[in-house]
């Protein structure tokens, strides 16, 4: 579904589930990450693109003597009914990250009122493109919009609902996946240091496509592999600190350099994923250079060299998404591709040359289709808007 399509469908079950118009109709988009994969959480640096796909929330107030949200989600055909006051945690997954939100927002001294909403999704669900992420955006921007109030810093919004995910969730994350969700600009790319929170945009162009291929993979983070890899991180972090004699937060307070004059001294398990993450940071300041300089097809090899860092060192790919790199380094058009998200499965996002999709994605699902049992979904997308409140629907393009 386009952008336009998954707003109207949300305005449309709205309408379907619970009589008449919602009172306001949010947006947010997924996002894949060019470069930097998992340095957001060691203070890193990322180069990212929000997607023309993401999720749509409609939503509208309802008078109630104790504040209660009815929300109904279209993909999951699932619908829940739950307490604003107090705010708990949910047996029902995809509801806490709308509860975790709305904790959030609260503990702002928003009032909330009782919440009727429905969701639309033209995102695939577990394939590391922050499904998550837009959910909890979208939620934000309506909830904010139906309350009339909301922080004048866009970062706390960012902030606000990667909150959310760490501590009503469970799920330790950067805040890589809200920033480009709330901060994407058509056809550009986004620069983060996440350290500093300085931010750039610099221009991807028409003339390649973003090619998201799920592997179906079952991408799940909250069982504990992503805290066990954040956990080397910061093992090798405070190792490294001692090495350096110096205090040490995060990896981004190492240069590559320092860290391979006594990587011999660091366990080798946090040393491999030290290694990455070092190294992702170096990529992502050349791949930015690459797109600033219009070259493509370096930003396209920087995204190969970031997917085998991943495999050899990081330990976060799997051989469903390895073959896929693979594959996809033999078809016309392939200019780059990588893992995206926390790993283990999903999907992978590939650069490709847009006069050559079409056949580029034809060949990627048969070749892979031909190797393992379930089918490859293939997504075509683009750099779009970030998170904000759809319009007049007729001018949703």
């Amino acid at each position: 579904m386009t952008r336009r399509d998954t707003i109207e469908s949300a305005r449309q079950t709205f309408r379907d589930r619970f009589g008449g118009e919602p009172a306001v109709v949010s947006w947010a988009p997924g996002r894949v990450e060019l470069l930097g994969n998992h340095t957001d959480y060691n203070g890193g640096l990322v180069l990212a693109v929000a997607l023309d796909l993401g999720v749509a929330v409609a939503a509208s107030p309802e008078d109630s003597p104790s504040p209660v949200l009815e929300a109904f989600s279209a993909e999951l055909d699932d619908s829940r009914i739950t307490s604003l006051d107090p705010i708990e945690r949910s047996e029902i997954g995809w509801v806490n990250y709308l509860l975790g939100v709305l904790r959030e927002i609260a503990a702002l001294g928003v009032r909330l009122p009782s919440l009727r909403l429905t969701i639309a999704s033209s995102l695939p669900f577990g394939a590391g493109v922050s499904s998550s992420a837009a959910l909890e955006l979208a939620t934000a921007e309506a909830a904010f919009a139906l309350c009339g109030e909301r922080p004048d810093d866009p970062f706390d919004v960012a902030k606000l609902c990667q909150r959310a995910e760490i501590e009503f969730v469970g799920m330790p994350c950067g805040l890589l996946d809200q920033f480009s969700s709330l901060f994407g600009r058509r056809s550009c790319a986004l620069f983060l240091d996440c350290r500093s929170l300085a931010f750039s945009r610099a221009p991807l162009g028409d003339e390649v496509a973003l090619v998201v291929a799920d592997t179906r993979v079952k991408h799940a983070l909250v069982d504990g592999r992503y805290a066990a890899l954040r956990r080397h991180c910061e093992s090798a972090a405070r190792r490294l600190g001692v090495l350096l004699g110096r205090d040490m937060t995060t990896l981004r307070d190492a240069s590559l350099q320092e860290f391979l004059d006594v990587a011999d001294r660091v366990d080798l398990a946090d040393r491999r994923r030290a290694e990455h993450v070092l190294r992702e940071n170096v990529r992502v300041l050349e791949g930015r250079s690459a797109l600033e300089s219009g070259d493509v097809a370096r930003l396209g090899a920087l995204m190969v060299a970031s997917h085998d860092s991943s495999r050899d060192l990081f330990g976060n790919s799997c051989v469903e998404l390895d073959a896929l790199v693979e594959l996809g380094r033999g078809l016309p058009g392939f200019l780059g591709g990588k893992l995206c998200g926390g790993g283990f499965g999903g999907a992978t996002v590939n650069l490709v040359e847009t006069r050559l999709v079409d056949a580029f994605t034809r060949e990627l699902a048969s070749a892979y289709d031909a190797r393992f049992p379930d089918e490859l979904r293939v997504f075509v997308t683009s750099a779009g808007e970030g998170a904000g409140i759809a319009g007049d629907p007729t001018a949703e393009d």
